[in-house]
């Protein structure tokens, strides 16, 4: 079973505005990437732009993929006659939704394990232990190639999403020699540290695997069926420029002043400023949070500088008014809604979008409201947006009574048992079910919620359900049509072999009616079993271990649908 890492990444630095990424993630170890865009000699690995030389600029001289961090092991593989090859790839990797090119708001940033080996053992099974866990059995296919990729985080047009489900974390890096500023050069291999689980390695299990030449496996040297590194080439640049969020941006009028009141976030210890029209304000920071409030001469654009990334980072600050619900009342007893709401402009207009209501006195009792969301909506032609829970008021409701329902779960055909099924009733606390109508039969669970019958002749029936309950009883009519028996089923093979050389087990071929399910059997043993699909065709395919027995040449098996067998001789394939 696959070992899953519980470790996340702590946090996401700021979109930048230019192309819509994350300026840094950062590591539960306090360690912040940025996002190497251009190739550098010591983080090599980031797409190709459509014109090299060119300035970069989004989205058309943009790469289709960068890294903020990636790690690969590589080691050499047996099991065949020739020499394979193995790769585990661990990164956190930006890239696009869609058509996968640079486009506004496909944004997407995601944490991949891949796992690729070519030339190992066809249809034999090959797990992965590396620095983040461990991988369930992955299945050689018929040439003996691996290709297993997980990625998670994946959320177009929402980057930060990896926070939540991305398990590369924390960053790895060379255990010693790293260059300044760099968890490793992206190309030599080293040893590295990091590992949640303090295994910086990548071992691999399967049949023969170390028959390539790969290092034995330090905790079984003699296994030839596990290979070992601890050689792993390393990508990752230390953030220097960190930039800020906007966090909350409104504006208040006072007196015929309008005075702008901003609150962002950054990493502790940065210089941000607030520039507006005449004006130029340092905001005050504690820990990563950071406030300030300006009164500009006149009205004009205003951003938000970061003056400690060099250069300054700026990002656009959009001001909007601040609403404030104070409360929100619902009385169920007279359908009323009383709200308390205004804004910081006096001359806002307030809405209540979710129920077509316009807000213009303190307070405003709005008649006719049979209900109110849970969660009240203000919302201000100037912009600002404010909610409240709402609160409800009135008196208990009656009980409600109880309520008869019956149905039938499925159709009804001779000699299959036919389920009644009331359990949908409301407030029952006791359950009879009678005939009423067609050739009688014996029900089972007749004091039950659900009751059963298996007819025996086709036909119209009809039953009857009483519950009680209070205000009950009440009573439930089902009419049931019982069809006939259906004949045998047709049942054709196209394909019966087995390779003895991969021991790979494969039948194939068509059934009707459908839905229906084929199951194949050897020696009284269920080898397999499948589902036709919408045109009646269905396969089984099995990878059968040493130890189990297989067919033989001239050997048959039997192949089974609901209502249908047949056996069919083995062709045996080398």
């Amino acid at each position: 079973m696959a070992i899953h890492n519980g470790e996340r990444l702590s946090a996401a630095g700021p979109i930048n505005p230019d192309h819509g990424f994350p300026m840094w993630f950062e590591d539960g170890e306090g360690t912040r990437l940025d996002l190497a865009l251009r190739p550098d000699p010591l983080t090599p690995a980031v797409g190709e732009l459509p014109s090299p030389g060119a300035p970069l600029q989004f989205p058309d001289n943009f790469p289709d993929e960068a890294f903020y961090f990636a790690a690969e092991a590589e080691l050499p593989i047996g099991g065949t006659d020739a020499v394979g090859r193995a790769r585990v790839i661990m990164a956190l990797e930006a890239a696009f939704g869609g058509a996968g090119s640079p486009s506004p708001g496909a944004n997407v940033v995601f944490a991949r394990l891949r796992v690729r080996i070519d030339d190992a053992v066809p249809g034999a099974a090959y797990v992965v232990k590396h620095p983040y866990g461990e991988t369930d059995p992955l299945e050689a296919d018929d040439r003996g190639r691996v290709a297993y990729t997980e990625d998670l985080g994946v959320a177009e047009g929402n980057p930060t999403a990896v926070l939540g489900s991305g398990r590369i974390a924390p960053f790895l890096k060379w255990a010693a020699g790293a260059p300044d500023g760099y968890l490793g050069d992206g190309a030599t291999e080293r040893e590295i540290v990091g590992s949640p689980f303090g295994y910086n390695a990548v071992r691999i299990s399967g049949p023969r695997i170390a028959e390539g030449g790969g290092l034995p496996d330090p905790e079984a040297p003699g296994d030839p069926d596990r290979i070992w590194t601890n050689l792993f080439t390393v990508q990752g640049r230390l953030a220097t420029r960190f930039g800020a969020a906007v966090a909350k941006a409104s504006y208040a009028v006072k007196g015929g002043q309008v005075h702008l009141r901003v609150q962002a976030t950054s990493v502790p210890d940065q210089s941000l400023e607030l520039v507006a029209p005449g004006v130029r304000i340092e905001l005050r920071g504690e820990g990563a949070n950071y406030a300030g409030i300006a009164a500009p001469p006149g009205a004009g654009e205003a951003e938000l500088v970061n003056v400690t990334d060099q250069p300054p980072s700026r990002w656009p600050v959009v001001f909007t008014d601040e609403v404030v619900v104070q409360s929100a009342l619902h009385n169920l007893d007279d359908a009323t809604l009383t709200v308390s709401a205004g804004s910081s402009d006096p001359a806002a207009a307030l809405t209540i979008p979710a129920l077509g209501l316009s807000v213009t006195e303190v307070p405003q009792i709005f008649a006719g409201v049979a209900a109110a969301p849970a969660v009240l909506e203000v919302k201000s032609d100037k912009g600002g947006v404010g909610s409240q829970r709402v609160e409800l008021a009135g008196t208990p409701a009656s009980n409600l009574g109880v309520v008869a329902l019956a149905v039938l779960t499925s159709g009804a055909v001779v000699g299959e048992e036919v389920v009644l099924d009331g359990s949908g009733s409301r407030a029952a606390t006791a359950f009879a079910w009678a005939q009423t109508a067609g050739q009688g039969v014996a029900l089972t669970a007749a004091d039950a919620a659900t009751a059963r019958f298996t007819p025996q002749l086709p036909g119209e029936y009809a039953f009857r359900l009483t519950v009680q309950g209070e205000g009950g009883p009440d009573i439930a009519e089902l009419a049931v049509t019982v069809a006939p028996e259906p004949g045998p089923d047709t049942l054709q093979l196209t394909r019966a072999e087995f390779r003895t050389g991969r021991r790979q087990f494969r039948v194939e071929g068509t059934v009707t009616p459908i839905p229906n399910q084929v199951t194949i059997l050897f020696g009284g043993a269920e080898l397999g079993s499948a589902q036709a699909d919408a045109d009646g065709a269905w396969s089984v395919r099995r990878v059968m271990s040493d130890a189990e027995m297989g067919p033989a040449p001239g050997d048959e098996v039997e192949i089974r649908s609901r209502r249908a067998a047949r056996n069919q001789q083995v062709l045996i394939r080398n």
